[in-house]
């Protein structure tokens, strides 16, 4: 009968054991680049991002590219408690007495480290909240002056902003092209043989988990060289992330409908379909390529589409941080131009992009 309970005891201490281990294998220790440690229940890792369950945070999720390290929690350590077979002192009856029975610490011991919300000893400070607004900016100046025969300028300035989330990203673009050319001699800059403005925002709301979502684009455009002068552009759609990897390769696609009002020496408006491709690879730590085209075809009329395309590459450069080298591509197709307007503006640029 003795030997039959010890097995029972054993087996029981070996299934508390296990059920132990299997309690806590859902819990993981995530370490964010910034250096931060998380610790929390593992819910999901899909589509490049991690959610997990906080204890006091509640439900958080993660981007993978900004986590370095994912393993399994260890145990929480605790403190060591007094042995219990010693008898524990009356209480004194006076505060001088109680003074006195208060034993001092022991010379050189050091006082226990307090565990912080996250359930780990306090060797770091809280780490930051991963679903928190991340923003971005960027300016480009490029310039180019020739004076020989003739007198020329090409100026182009773009900035963009970017404020994205784990759920969503919202961005801003903004881009100038001027051009003058001008005989030897004369005064001023001449003809203005370009002078175009292109600005739009663009809001992706990403339906996660999965590689779905949703989006709305307005676009504003003034050029010189067309019978239109101004035009004003929004689309809504859906869209789907084919390949997502911000540290390899991208790809994003999208359609939708929406309509263009254009003003100026002509007043029109028509309704308008709307298809992208986006693709961003980051050749390495330094290079990085982008590419996108848009075709937006006129629904009265589908023998008559817009289509703008652009290619461009950019390489930082280690003297300041944040400074980079940037060429690129840029062609708006108009399969058929107003009166006075051109069918294909085709635009090169090479100069500094500063990002902060």
């Amino acid at each position: 009968m003795s030997k039959l309970y010890n097995c029972a005891f054993g087996c029981f201490i070996v299934l508390s054991a296990t059920f132990s281990t299997i309690a806590r294998a859902d819990e993981v220790l995530i370490t964010l680049q910034s250096g931060d440690v998380i610790r929390g229940t593992l819910i999901s890792d899909a589509n490049g991002v991690v959610e997990i369950k906080h204890p006091n945070l509640g439900d958080l999720k993660i981007k993978r590219d900004a986590i370095t390290k994912m393993v399994p929690a260890p145990a929480v350590p605790t403190e060591p408690t007094e042995p219990t077979a010693k008898t524990t002192p009356p209480a004194p009856t006076d505060a001088a007495a109680a003074t006195t029975a208060t034993p001092p610490a022991a010379e050189g011991s050091q006082p226990a480290k307090p565990l912080d919300v996250l359930g780990i000893l306090q060797t770091a400070p809280p780490a930051e909240d991963p679903n928190a607004p991340k923003w971005k900016g960027q300016i480009e100046l490029n310039a180019t002056f020739v004076s020989a025969e003739n007198t020329q300028l090409d100026l182009r300035a773009a900035a963009q902003a970017t404020r994205e989330t784990i759920d969503d990203k919202l961005k801003a673009y903004a881009e100038y092209y001027l051009r003058t050319l001008a005989n030897s001699g004369s005064s001023g800059f001449g003809d203005v043989t370009d002078n175009n403005l292109l600005t739009n925002v663009t809001y992706d709301r990403f339906l996660n988990p999965t590689k779905w979502l949703w989006f709305g684009k307005t676009q504003y455009q003034y050029d010189v060289n067309q019978g239109w002068e101004n035009r004003i552009q929004g689309w809504g759609g859906i869209g789907y992330r084919f390949y997502e990897d911000p540290k390899g390769f991208s790809l994003t696609g999208k359609v939708g409908l929406g309509a263009t009002h254009e003003f100026g020496s002509i007043d029109t408006t028509q309704p308008n379909g709307y298809a992208e491709i986006a693709l961003a690879w980051q050749i390495s730590d330094r290079q990085k390529l982008n590419f996108s085209t848009y075709i937006s075809p006129d629904l009265a009329n589908i023998e008559n589409f817009f289509v703008q395309t652009r290619l461009e590459w950019s390489m930082k450069l280690d003297i300041f941080s944040g400074l980079s080298l940037v060429t690129g591509l840029r062609d708006d197709y108009q399969s058929q131009p107003s009166d006075n307007g051109t069918g294909n503006d085709f635009r090169g640029y090479a100069g500094l992009k500063l990002e902060f």
